[in-house]
C-alpha cells in the first residue's frame, strides 16, 4: 500500500516544494503533496514526525541546486555566515534542535544530502562560532554518538543579493576542492581554508574570493597601517594600540569597524593572517 492510497486526494507531482498548505514526501521517484485541510491532528503529528528527514531534503534540494549553479538564491538575503555540518549518517532531528537553540540569529537550516547540513546565520561581532562548535564538539558527539566536522564560512556583510550569491557559490565551490569537511581538524574556518589555498596549488574560487576581500580592505580608512601593525605585533592589542599612537578604546572601535565593513575579525590569528597576506600580495 502506498501513501497515494491512504490519501487519496493528495497529488502526485515531479517535483516537491514544501508549502505551508501541503506536507511532501517522496514517493516512487516523484513527490506526493497532501493537504493538511484533510489531514488530522495526529496525522500531522505522525507525518511530520516519521517524515522529518525527508521533508527536510524535498525542501532543501533547492540550496544544493543554488550551490552547483543550477538555480538562485533560495532567500533573499544580502548578508551572512554559511557553516557546513560534516556527519556520517543522517543527523537527527534532536541535534539539529540543538542547533536552532544555540544560533538565536539562525537564518535557515538546510540538508544537503545524508552527510552533509547547511547553516546560515545573520554576521554576530559579539559571537565565535568556530571557537563555540571546537568548544562543544566532544560532548556533542559524545551525547548524540555521531563524529561531526564543521566547515565556518565568512561573515559577509552588506552586499547586493547577486554578491552574496557569487561569493557563497565561490566558498562552497572552495570547501569542495579542498575536501574541507574531511580535513584533521574537526573545525576549519573561511579564513584557515583561504590561507591553505592562497599558499598552495592555484584556485579559481580562491582567486575571486582574495580580489572581493581585497576590495572591502582598501576602503577601510588606514587599514594597511592597522592590519601591518597588528601582526607586527603578533596581535597584541595594547602594544598594537601605542604604535598606532590611538587609545585601546579606539583601536577596538576600528576593529569593529573593519569587521562589519570586511566580514573578517583580526582578532583572530587565522582571519588577521589572511589580511595581512592578501595587502602582501596587492
Amino acid at each position: 500500500m502506498n501513501l497515494s492510497d491512504l490519501f487519496p486526494n493528495a497529488i502526485m507531482s515531479e517535483e516537491g516544494s514544501a508549502t505551508s498548505e501541503f506536507v511532501v514526501l517522496p514517493e516512487d521517484d516523484a513527490f506526493i503533496h497532501i493537504p493538511k485541510a484533510s489531514l488530522t491532528d495526529r496525522e500531522k503529528f505522525l507525518l511530520s514526525h516519521f517524515s522529518e528527514a525527508h521533508l527536510r531534503e524535498v525542501t532543501d534540494n533547492t540550496w544544493l541546486s543554488f550551490f552547483q549553479g543550477d538555480s538562485a538564491l533560495p532567500l533573499s538575503l544580502s548578508e551572512g555566515q554559511m557553516i557546513l555540518i560534516g556527519h556520517q549518517r543522517s543527523m537527527p532531528s534532536e541535534l539539529l534542535d540543538f542547533f536552532k537553540d544555540l544560533f538565536p540569529n539562525l537564518l535557515t537550516l538546510a540538508s544537503l544530502g545524508k552527510q552533509q547540513t547547511l547553516l546560515l546565520l545573520s554576521p554576530d561581532l559579539g559571537s565565535s562560532v568556530d571557537t563555540s562548535l571546537s568548544q562543544l564538539l566532544v560532548t556533542l558527539e559524545s551525547d548524540f554518538g555521531l563524529a561531526l566536522s564543521f566547515y565556518v564560512g565568512k561573515a559577509w556583510p552588506a552586499l547586493t543579493e547577486r554578491d552574496l550569491a557569487t561569493y557563497w557559490r565561490l566558498e562552497y565551490g572552495l570547501c569542495q576542492q579542498y575536501h574541507a569537511l574531511d580535513q584533521e581538524e574537526p573545525v576549519i574556518s573561511f579564513a584557515h581554508l583561504m590561507l591553505r589555498a592562497m599558499t598552495g596549488e592555484t584556485s579559481e574560487s580562491a582567486g575571486a574570493l582574495r580580489e572581493q576581500l581585497l576590495e572591502t580592505i582598501l576602503p577601510v580608512k588606514d587599514s594597511r597601517d592597522l592590519i601591518t601593525v597588528l601582526w607586527q605585533e603578533q596581535g597584541n592589542l595594547v602594544q598594537t594600540a601605542q604604535r598606532l599612537f590611538i587609545h585601546r578604546n579606539s583601536l577596538q572601535y576600528r576593529l569593529d569597524k573593519f569587521y562589519q565593513a570586511t566580514g573578517l575579525n583580526l582578532k583572530v590569528l587565522d582571519d588577521l593572517a589572511l589580511a595581512y597576506l592578501i595587502i602582501l600580495q596587492d
